[in-house]
């Protein structure tokens, strides 16, 4: 408690700059925190979802089910039915001519998924951003600081005259202090960053299987003979998400 103190004492002694420094590293921190808070809430929100949005995925039977399951879903897995189901519904009510041509409708479908794809990944990527570059950048601000302290410990000596302890210790405190504030913002962000990044990369994973998934019901609608008419208010429901 006494050294901490000391401390507290020493940040409110130091100099313009190094306070600069610091402030500087506690807004990069206190922003990454709460981007980390953020995005944990985030994943663990839609990856319950997606769970159970999975556990009736078994008892669907045609594309046109798996529609009216994701309507009031909100994740990754939902997003990709309701984009695949409209390019689906699109191609069967005959724009684009690719009922007739068996790799092109499912190469049409396929672009219209890994599209979605892509746009879902770049937005739960959203933010990360700032956590790299928080990892990447506050070790050499901390780093300024610590340069900025030894060159006032420096001065010191020259104002003094003698190189002992007394004259040096302050500006090598305050040193330290930045060193250990730039890796203390610096290490949550980039621990921070790649367990996101990771997660990122299962959703993706995951995504990918389920488009094959998508595409499967979509085919053996049309060449199996197993599809219904749609009901007109599935029919409305596509057409405002067109």
């Amino acid at each position: 408690m006494h050294i901490e103190s000391e401390i507290f004492k020493l940040i409110l002694s130091a100099g313009i700059v190094a306070k600069i420094v610091l402030l500087i590293l506690f807004l990069f921190s206190i922003i990454s925190w709460a981007i980390m808070f953020f995005k944990l809430h985030q994943f663990r929100r839609i990856e319950n979802d997606s769970k159970e949005f999975l556990a009736t995925f078994s008892k669907i039977e045609n594309i046109h089910q798996l529609y009216t399951l994701s309507r009031n879903k909100d994740n990754p897995l939902a997003a990709l039915v309701k984009e695949g189901y409209t390019r689906f519904y699109e191609i069967k009510k005959g724009k684009g001519g690719l009922m007739s041509d068996r790799p092109a409708f499912l190469n049409a479908i396929d672009r219209r998924l890994k599209s979605t794809a892509e746009d879902e990944i770049t937005y739960y990527e959203g933010y990360l951003s700032f956590l790299a570059t928080t990892g990447n950048v506050t070790p050499f601000i901390g780093l300024f600081g610590t340069v900025w302290g030894i060159i006032h410990a420096f001065q010191q000596i020259g104002l003094q005259g003698s190189a002992n302890i007394a004259a040096v210790a302050p500006g090598i405190a305050e040193a330290l202090i930045a060193t250990g504030a730039g890796l203390a913002t610096a290490i949550p962000a980039v621990i921070g960053y790649n367990y996101m990044l990771n997660r990122i990369r299962k959703m993706a994973s995951q995504m990918e299987v389920f488009s094959g998934e998508i595409m499967a019901y979509a085919e053996a609608d049309v060449w199996s003979g197993g599809g219904r008419t749609e009901d007109t208010d599935e029919v409305d429901m596509v057409r405002g998400n067109e």
